[in-house]
Formats: structure tokens, C-alpha cells, sequence
């Protein structure tokens, strides 16, 4: 953990946020592609259009980023040796690889479970796999790990999958991040990512530069305050940034990761202030618990919840469909609160196990 208790709070803080921010990233469609065609609007009008970009593709686009930088700190951070380093990858076998295989797991049941039963297979089908009755032991491991298709059938769970490789080379990036090539090397990366030139599938270029950004930051000597006494200015900068991303989103230059680049202080400031506000933080530390576990639910349910909603209703109004933007996400993430509480309460040792939250309350008890 962090040797410093206000980069911890802030780190605390953020956590739940971050975790909305990515459920209303995977909320962005109004136009839901059923079997039979598109359900919905497909021309919701410019002003609809322009907020729910705003939302989903500007504002919660600092989630992942921030994320994987968040955990290249906490990872590197307090310096490395070769027995930290096992001990990590043993830590990140119960918090990420176990989760990681379950909820991987649990969507396939449920996918197949509702593409057996023909009034549930509109909602069941997937855009990436064939029908699951029909899988090879190959689509059963793309699945698992999406190979081909650079999603595992739990898509959110690309995240996680990444996070893992990327900790299986940490070995390099330690290397890379000698006293001598730590800057240049981020710097590349940041040129990589900002220019499309990434080569590999996976893992993508936000996870390998903001995962090595993140670990660059804890190396002796940089501030993670730094930035806060330019907060004013990179926070204008961001708010005009997300604005012109917004109205022109297919504009050449990169408006969507220049906000990112700005959006990610913006984010680090705003939980300095959270901090400061001693009811606000108790609220967001206390619901960050949670927060992992409505990272791994939120996806297929938030899917099927959209596309029985959407068929039902067929909204077409501009309203209609900024209520449903607002009103799906919102409703699902309160349900699993509540799920989650009560599993807390009922089952607390699987629910340790299926977030990897009881291995990490053990650690921190030893």
C-alpha cells in the first residue's frame, strides 16, 4: 500500500466513482441490436446525443485509464525485490485470476441457461460467440479469455485479464523503469497509445501506458501532488476538452484522449477535496466495498436489462431516452448494492471469495 495516508484516501475514494464511470461507459447504445434488428433510436436528436457522449464517452472514459494507473502505483510502490514480487503474484492469484474465472464462468451459464429457452434468447445472444450449444473447446477458451476477439464473454473482464499480464511482466517494466530509461520508455507508450500504433491485442495500449505511468509515479522522487496546484487550469482544460470531443466526435485529433490526459488529475484533485469533506469520504470509502463486485455483475445484466427495456418500451423521444440512460444504469447499480449487502451478510465467505475480498481482509489482519 501507499507509504502515504492522503494518496491512500484519495485511492479509497475514487474507487466506487470509477466503478460508475465504467458501468456508464458500457451504457452508451440507445439503439439496441436485437436478433430480428435495431430496437430503439438511431436518430435521437443532437442535443441527446451530445450529453450522453459527454457522460459516457468523455467523463467515464477516465475510469479504466485511471484504474490501471492506480494499479501500476500500488503494485510497484515501496520498491521492488524478487520475494515482494512473488508474494504479489501469489496476492493476485485470489484477488484477480480467481474472481476472474468465476464471473468468466458464471456468464457462460447464464448465457447458455437463457439461449436454451427460446422467449430468452433475445436477450442471450452474443455479437462475438456463436450460440454456446454449439461451441468448440476453442470457443470455450476465447471465451474464458477472448483471444480472437479481445473480449472475454464477461466483457468488462478485459480489464482484468490485462491487469494480469501486465503483472506477469512486471519483471520488464522494473527493468524499463531503471533510472535512466523510466521517462523515455513512459513517454513512448504515451506515444503509442495517443497515436494508435499500439501492436499487440492484448495487453491494449491504455492498459501498458497507463499501468506503466502508474508505476513510474512511485518511483522516488515524483509527487502525485504536484499537478493539484494547476487544478483550476487543467479542470477548464478538461471541461472545454469533453465539450469539443462531445460536439465533434469524429474530429482527427484525438479530442477524446487529450481529455483523458487531462481528465485524470482533474479526477486526482476532485478526490482531494472529496477527502476533506468528512461525510462524502466515509459515504464513498464505505461504498467502495462494494465496488468490485459491481464491476463484476453489472455485465451481462446490464445488456439484458437494456434490451428487455428497450423492446418493451421502443423509446423514441429525446427525453424518453435520456430518462433510460440515466434511470438503467442507475437502478441496476442500486440492485447490486443491495445484492451485495445482503450476500455479505448471508454468505460473507463466498462473497470474500468471488471478489477476492476476504484474501486481501486476511492479509491485512496478518
Amino acid at each position: 500500500m501507499p507509504n502515504n495516508d492522503r494518496t491512500s484516501s484519495r485511492i479509497e475514494i475514487l474507487r466506487f466513482p470509477l466503478i460508475v464511470g465504467v458501468v456508464f461507459i458500457h451504457n452508451y447504445a440507445t439503439a439496441v441490436i436485437q436478433r430480428e434488428g435495431p430496437v430503439g433510436a438511431t436518430n435521437d436528436g443532437a442535443w441527446v446525443q451530445f450529453l450522453r457522449l459527454f457522460v459516457s464517452e468523455g467523463l467515464a472514459r477516465i475510469a479504466v485509464p485511471l484504474f490501471f494507473a492506480i494499479s501500476g502505483y500500488l503494485f510497484f510502490v515501496g520498491g521492488w525485490d524478487w520475494t515482494k514480487y512473488t508474494a504479489k503474484l501469489h496476492r493476485r492469484l485470489h484477488t484477480l485470476l480467481i474472481p476472474y474465472l468465476f464471473w468468466n464462468f458464471l456468464a457462460l451459464a447464464v448465457f447458455a441457461a437463457a439461449q436454451s429457452v427460446p422467449q430468452f434468447r433475445f436477450v442471450a445472444f452474443s455479437t462475438r460467440f456463436p450460440p454456446i450449444h454449439s461451441f468448440t473447446a476453442f470457443d470455450y477458451v476465447n471465451a474464458l479469455f477472448g483471444l480472437t476477439v479481445n473480449y472475454p464473454i464477461s466483457a468488462q473482464f478485459w480489464f482484468i485479464r490485462d491487469l494480469m499480464a501486465l503483472v506477469v511482466l512486471a519483471p520488464v517494466i522494473h527493468l524499463l523503469l531503471g533510472r535512466r530509461l523510466a521517462l523515455p520508455f513512459v513517454v513512448v507508450l504515451l506515444g503509442l497509445w495517443f497515436l494508435h500504433a499500439w501492436p499487440l491485442l492484448w495487453p491494449s495500449a491504455d492498459a501498458t501506458f497507463f499501468f506503466c505511468a502508474g508505476a513510474y509515479l512511485s518511483l522516488p522522487g515524483n509527487d502525485l501532488e504536484y499537478l493539484d496546484r494547476f487544478c483550476a487550469w487543467i479542470c477548464a482544460g478538461f471541461l472545454v476538452l469533453l465539450v469539443l470531443h462531445s460536439a465533434f466526435p469524429d474530429s482527427p485529433l484525438n479530442l477524446d484522449k487529450l481529455a483523458i490526459l487531462f481528465g485524470l488529475p482533474s479526477a486526482w484533485w476532485l478526490a482531494r477535496l472529496a477527502a476533506g469533506t468528512i461525510r462524502l469520504n466515509a459515504q464513498l470509502v464505505a461504498l467502495g466495498g462494494a465496488g468490485f463486485f459491481v464491476f463484476a455483475a453489472h455485465q451481462p445484466l446490464l445488456t439484458i436489462l437494456i434490451r428487455v427495456v428497450y423492446k418493451a418500451l421502443n423509446p423514441s423521444g429525446g427525453l424518453a431516452l435520456l430518462g433510460l440512460f440515466f434511470a438503467v444504469p442507475i437502478c441496476l447499480i442500486a440492485l447490486l448494492l443491495l445484492v451485495y449487502r445482503a450476500l455479505l451478510k448471508t454468505m460473507p465467505a463466498l462473497t470474500g471469495f468471488i471478489t477476492g475480498s476476504s484474501y486481501r481482509t486476511r492479509k491485512e489482519a496478518a
